[in-house]
């Protein structure tokens, strides 16, 4: 038999007769170093353009990616340096797409990481190898795999595991490297990528993270197809996770605390003025950090 061609291949993907791997993410990044010198903001010049093609550019799964590419937002803040050695904060957003003819997004993690220090030069050649610890593109791999993982949740009940897994071997070789902010040792509640990402992976927090699925599978996907009974399955999905904080959890959980960072603003719209009022008293115990927004939403 002759071999296939390149050349054969690359028709045969085009015309859709075998379907090209794609990437999972669509990624736009920006970077901001207002606080360097000049000289600094020239060695990393390149940052955003690099960081943007790097995450564009991989497929973390290792798998075809079906479904819609997963928006994602991320900022850089450069705190400090020069020559090769700097320190920052990462900022991100990343969105799930919802059913529907109008289509719609729906913010599925919004967070801030504070502690990140890295060397980096000019036009850097970034290379993904999740098996090596990086100070530079772990960090960008640990986030993309978490990123993908709640993006894997919302479509099916646990099917972000994989990606968890390996978000968590990155914070356990950034331990074993003695890394700045990979620390394994830190005091329950404090919103570390330690405890995240243990609680993530915890077998207790599988309920919760089912019920992330329920909030899309019986709530927004069927927002646009039968708003009656998606309100019901909202209100469901709220009484479920009060239901989880009193017989499951025995202390403050980060998990917690970042579903509703991302969560809260989307929350109190949906249910404004809902009828049944009780729902913003069940928020407010979930997630006192945002009262304010329950109470002005419940007030309207």
């Amino acid at each position: 038999m002759k071999k296939i061609t390149i050349a054969v291949v690359t028709i045969i993907i085009y015309m859709g007769l075998i379907p090209a791997k794609s990437q999972e993410l669509d990624v736009n990044v920006t970077v901001n170093m207002e606080q360097l010198t000049q000289d600094a903001r020239i060695n990393v010049s390149t940052m955003e353009q690099d960081v943007e093609n790097y995450l564009n550019n991989q497929r973390f799964t290792g798998e075809e990616w079906e479904g819609p590419k997963i928006p994602v937002e991320v900022a850089i803040y450069l705190t400090g340096g020069s020559g090769s050695s700097y320190s920052g904060r990462l900022f991100f957003v990343s969105k799930r797409t919802l059913d529907g003819e109008d289509g719609g997004e729906s913010v599925s993690l919004r967070m801030v990481d504070q502690e990140w220090s890295f060397e980096y030069a000019r036009f850097a050649n970034l290379s993904f190898n999740p098996m090596r610890f990086h100070p530079f593109t772990s960090l960008l791999d640990f986030y993309a795999y978490l990123i993908i993982g709640m993006d894997l949740d919302t479509y099916g009940e646990l099917d972000g595991s994989k990606m968890y897994d390996k978000a968590k071997q990155i914070i356990q070789m950034g331990a074993a490297n003695g890394a700045a902010g990979y620390s394994t040792y830190a005091q329950p509640g404090e919103f570390t990528r330690y405890n995240l990402i243990s609680e993530m992976t915890d077998l207790r927090y599988e309920t919760l993270r089912t019920i992330i699925f329920a909030y899309y599978y019986d709530g927004l996907d069927l927002m646009a197809f039968d708003k009656p009974k998606a309100m019901a399955g909202l209100r469901q999905v709220v009484k479920d996770i009060v239901d989880f904080k009193k017989n499951k959890l025995s202390g403050p959980s980060v998990f917690m605390q970042l579903l509703f960072d991302a969560k809260s603003a989307e929350l109190s719209l949906i249910f404004e003025g809902y009828e049944d009022k009780s729902v913003y008293k069940d928020l407010m115990y979930l997630d006192p950090s945002h009262t304010t927004t329950y109470e002005e939403s419940m007030e309207r």
